[in-house]
């Protein structure tokens, strides 16, 4: 874990301590995903943090709002689905954008060995308290990874992903960086989720490119305004030469 921000080789508590000083009140909420059930570390007010941000920006100091501290629905349906995926035993595994980590401890959970990455210092600091919490320590690599400039040296079985499209410059450095990472076998698979209001059409242009995609959709009742949504599922693997 040399390549983060942090010193993630603390114990839970020592960890936590940092997240408390940077977000106030944090607690584990209970995430149960098909058969699997995972405790997420999250932030208690975050209003209130969002409120520090705020001044922060008023004093002219960038700022960087946590959306990686959300579950999203895509996240649950993407989860799901990994749950009663064909994974191949021993196969390796990255997250990318990997946010709290829910979808690499679901693979953590059902055996796999799971590198889960992000940007993010907290995002990181995050996921290995929740790796800890959940008894996965030894199942799951933390790195620090921009994928708009980064190589992590190696290639990957299977890459997953939910709401990464969070902003154009990094739709065509996704695309590069997915072919750079997944290994060149036939059966390797790159399986994203996202909320279908995301375009990000430059990331499919070139993509489509690299890879033959399948599309498939999943139906979801936004719990706070009772509202019916749609998660787009992506399956990519490379074209056949």
């Amino acid at each position: 874990m040399a390549d983060t921000v942090f010193n993630l080789d603390q114990p839970i508590g020592a960890l936590i301590d940092i997240a408390v000083r940077e977000f106030g009140e944090v607690g584990f909420e209970t995430v149960n995903i098909g058969d699997k059930s995972l405790e997420v570390l999250q932030v208690k007010q975050m209003p209130k943090y969002l409120d520090k941000l705020v001044d922060k920006s008023r004093a002219g100091k960038k700022i960087v709002l946590p959306l990686w501290a959300k579950v999203w629905p895509s996240c649950l349906v993407l989860g799901y689905t990994l749950t009663r995926f064909p994974f191949a035993p021993g196969c390796s595994i990255l997250e990318v954008g990997a946010g709290c980590a829910v979808n690499g401890m679901v693979m953590a959970k059902l055996g796999h060995h799971v590198t889960v990455s992000d940007v993010e210092p907290y995002a990181l600091l995050f996921s290995r308290i929740n790796v800890l919490r959940n008894g996965l320590d030894g199942l799951v690599d933390i790195r620090r990874v921009d994928f708009t400039t980064d190589s992590l040296g190696r290639r990957f079985d299977y890459i997953i992903g939910c709401e990464v499209l969070y902003e154009e410059a990094v739709y065509e450095p996704l695309a590069d960086f997915l072919d750079a990472q997944l290994a060149e076998a036939p059966t390797a698979e790159v399986l994203m989720a996202m909320d279908k209001k995301r375009q990000g059409r430059k990331f499919f242009d070139k993509a489509a490119g690299l890879f033959a995609m399948m599309k498939s959709e999943a139906n979801y009742k936004d719990n706070e305004t009772g509202e019916e949504n749609v998660v787009n599922l992506f399956r990519m693997k490379r074209k056949a030469l």
